[in-house]
């Protein structure tokens, strides 16, 4: 394939992509390996680095702090689109990085949090999957252009893994100022941990983690 078929033909999907592609994905529109290396060659792609068969078009806008997100996750997909990935996802961005795509609290994301569907096997130790048979559809929106958990679910999936109680107050603070969550729901989400965290009752906790009841 000629340089300028190669490029005509990624250059669509890499821009709905924040400018990045798969090797899978570039098969499935004919461009071969040998393709993308004589484009990496003469400099109008580049290795994403840590995502293996991840490529970006050089010049392309880059975000330093999103992109190792958003290359790991189209490194999990391999060969699929971004329109089949978002539509039905078998891989949705949890935890801690969920928060962080959103921009609520000061949580560091130390790895690349999702749940999967099935089990894969990315071969990095910055990938942390968790697995689910089933994701809820409700528990899930597109977020950036990415399949994250809701804000309650971040919530709730933070209080699950025991995070400090201050980082998580302030996601439920940053979130509440920017309007993506009520604090009438935050009773039924604090529920089961109430004890956990040390208060008498899921009111007392609500209170706690908004910043209107006393601190601990």
């Amino acid at each position: 394939m000629s340089r300028r078929t190669a490029i005509a033909a990624i250059s669509p999907v890499a821009s709905e992509q924040w400018g990045m592609l798969t090797a899978g994905q570039a098969r499935r529109l004919g461009v071969s390996r040998q393709d993308l290396n004589r484009l990496v060659d003469d400099g109008t792609l580049a290795v994403v680095d840590q995502a293996m068969r991840v490529y970006r078009l050089t010049g392309a806008p880059e975000d330093p702090d999103l992109d190792p997100l958003r290359a790991a996750w189209l490194q999990l997909g391999g060969a699929k689109s971004w329109h089949e990935r978002t539509a039905a996802p078998n891989l949705v961005i949890s935890h801690r990085s969920a928060a962080h795509l959103r921009g609520l609290g000061g949580l560091i994301p130390y790895e690349h949090e999702f749940y999967a569907t099935t089990r894969l096997r990315p071969r990095r130790d910055d990938i942390k999957l968790r697995v689910r048979s089933q994701i809820a559809p409700d528990s899930w929106e597109i977020w950036g252009g990415l399949p994250a958990r809701t804000v309650p679910a971040i919530i709730d999936d933070l209080l699950a893994d025991g995070e400090d109680e201050s980082a998580v107050a302030q996601v439920v603070q940053d979130a509440l100022a920017l309007g993506l969550l009520r604090d009438e729901a935050l009773t039924s989400i604090v529920g089961p941990y109430t004890v956990a965290y040390g208060h008498t009752d899921p009111g007392e906790f609500v209170q706690a983690l908004t910043g209107k009841g006393a601190r601990r």
